[in-house]
């Protein structure tokens, strides 16, 4: 049972939380008078990077980088100078969606410890989303550790981020706890965080956690099916089949399931639960609707329903279209049983017969002990004979069919009785006519 969880939530995860590096990290806005203040910024690079700011703001990206190189051509910068300048060159990068050039102009900003507190710590956690985002998981860590090193009230998102690190490291014991402090300590259940502490816990086994995470999520986005099928699965896994049954069929009352593999389960889970009838009616109307591929083994299930709901007679044309598809004789040996229940002897042969042609070498015997019955039934006694003497050959039918033989031995002398008291009767008939 695996989800492949990971391979389908990690990407949309980065994409989602990541990508807008800018939306968690500060903003380069007038954040360079408060530079100049705390670490004595030259008035006129604070003036011009003001300048590149407000360009940025009118979406003016190009004009707003042109300004910032022009800057960094300048002789004679001292290191606060050069970080705030290759700190919102990075920033206008992001703009234009070239993270991996922004993520050098951070490095170089950082590396002149010219910062200020506040934008040293915005630009940790920009660098570590980015990171994230490009792949470069162990200098992401890092960053997002020496961040919450200074951080002095973490928000939920930084838990996140970092979890988001952790398992593309797949350190998913590592990643357990920021993964649930990040929605413990969040006022609304993010989907996106679901999903990743999710992904966490079924990578440790932890199958009653995931559980627990996905209905949770099922009330998040009531109207995602994988959700509620990944739940079944989960509580299947865990033998609680009346909590998958459960959950499959509210799933299906909101029209969420179109596949057959899901119809199939709710009906599987229906019959294992005793509720045949709900088992077939589910058969029936996926059948209907083209969703369930009407093979043998949707056939078959189809029959057994019938069967445990004691609907026999229902259950014999799903057996017929089973064995007519199916690649052994199984379908048409329990086909012919039915018929052989019901003393319908002719039907019961012609199933055993195709039982027969379709038999593997272990079902052979007992084909052969249950056609013979069949033609003893029709009174063909010689190919019940054959029958049973081929049945004879196999020790686990040898008892019975021995057993059978002598009893055709019996109906042999009865007929014979019969015939001849019949034909005495006739010559008797003729003689009194003939006086």
């Amino acid at each position: 049972m695996k989800f492949s969880l990971l391979s389908l939530l990690l990407l949309s995860l980065l994409a989602s939380t990541v990508s807008a590096a800018t939306d968690a990290g500060p903003q380069p806005t007038p954040d360079a008078t408060k530079a100049h203040k705390a670490v004595a910024l030259n008035p006129a690079i604070a003036e011009r990077l003001l300048r590149a700011n407000a360009l940025l703001e009118k979406d003016k990206s190009d004009d707003a980088l042109e300004v910032v190189n022009e800057l960094a051509g300048l002789r004679k910068l001292g290191p606060s100078d050069i970080a705030q300048i290759h700190r919102f060159r990075g920033y206008i990068l992001i703009s234009k969606g070239d993270s991996a050039a922004a993520a050098k102009e951070f490095e170089t900003s950082l590396g002149q410890n010219a910062l200020d507190e506040g934008a040293r710590m915005g630009m940790t956690y920009s660098l570590a989303q980015i990171y994230t985002q490009t792949g470069n998981y162990d200098r992401a860590l890092d960053l997002i550790n020496d961040w919450f090193v200074s951080a002095g009230n973490p928000k939920p998102d930084a838990y996140f981020l970092k979890a988001m690190i952790l398992v593309q490291q797949e350190k998913f014991a590592d990643a357990l706890v920021p993964a649930r402090t990040a929605i413990e300590n969040s006022a609304q259940a993010h989907e996106s965080w679901l999903q990743l502490l999710a992904a966490i816990q079924f990578e440790l086994h932890d199958y009653a956690g995931v559980a627990s995470t996905l209905e949770r999520l099922v009330v998040v986005a009531p109207k995602t099916k994988r959700y509620w099928v990944q739940l079944a699965s989960i509580q299947n896994a865990l033998d609680k089949d009346d909590e998958a049954l459960a959950t499959l069929s509210l799933a299906h009352q909101a029209k969420l399931l179109d596949a057959d593999r899901e119809y199939r389960q709710l009906a599987r889970l229906s019959f294992g639960r005793e509720l045949p009838y709900r088992c077939a009616e589910t058969l029936e109307e996926g059948m209907s609707a083209g969703v369930v591929t009407a093979d043998a083994d949707s056939y078959d299930l189809l029959a057994n329903c019938y069967i445990a709901a004691r609907e026999t007679d229902r259950a014999l044309t799903p057996l017929e279209k089973a064995g007519e598809l199916a690649p052994d004789g199984q379908s048409y040996l329990l086909l012919g049983q039915l018929h052989l229940q019901r003393d319908r002897f002719e039907p019961a042969r012609v199933a055993l017969t195709k039982a027969l042609a379709k038999a593997k070498p272990d079902q052979r015997s007992s084909i052969e002990l249950l056609l013979g019955i069949a033609q003893l039934g029709l009174d063909h006694f010689d190919e019940a004979e054959r029958s049973f003497r081929a049945a004879g050959s196999d020790t686990k039918t040898s008892a019975a069919a021995e057993s059978y033989l002598k009893h055709l031995a019996q109906e042999r002398v009865r007929r014979d009785g019969r015939q001849a008291t019949a034909q005495n009767s006739s010559e008797d008939t003729t003689t009194a006519s003939a006086d």
